[in-house]
């Protein structure tokens, strides 16, 4: 798994290529959304457009992105989510936890 960052104005998207599966992808995202948390981010989009599965240590890696964002007065949001990992995060009701949008602007924008 990677992880390449574009900054908007007052957004940072995470662009996330690869499997967010076991303890080095959780701790790349944690680290991430820890740097971002502490610079002051507003707004966290992880792009999971090219993410093709997403295990139980990656979930809760979202869901501790979500609190860590929270605590720190921001937002976490995921962006672009494919079929396979929607239906995960509607199984296991992340979705009335962490907003998830179509689009990366979207994301943005609400």
């Amino acid at each position: 798994m990677s992880i390449s960052e574009r900054r908007f104005e007052y957004a940072v998207v995470l662009d996330v290529t690869g499997p967010i599966t076991g303890r080095k992808a959780t701790g790349m995202i944690d680290a991430a959304v820890r740097r971002h948390a502490r610079a002051g981010t507003r707004i966290l989009v992880a792009n999971l457009g090219r993410v093709p599965v997403v295990d139980l240590a990656g979930l809760g890696a979202l869901v501790a992105a979500h609190l860590t964002m929270r605590r720190a007065s921001g937002a976490f949001r995921l962006a672009c989510v494919t079929k396979r990992i929607h239906d995960l995060v509607v199984i296991t009701r992340l979705l009335t936890v962490v907003d998830a949008f179509d689009s990366i602007e979207d994301a943005i924008d609400r």
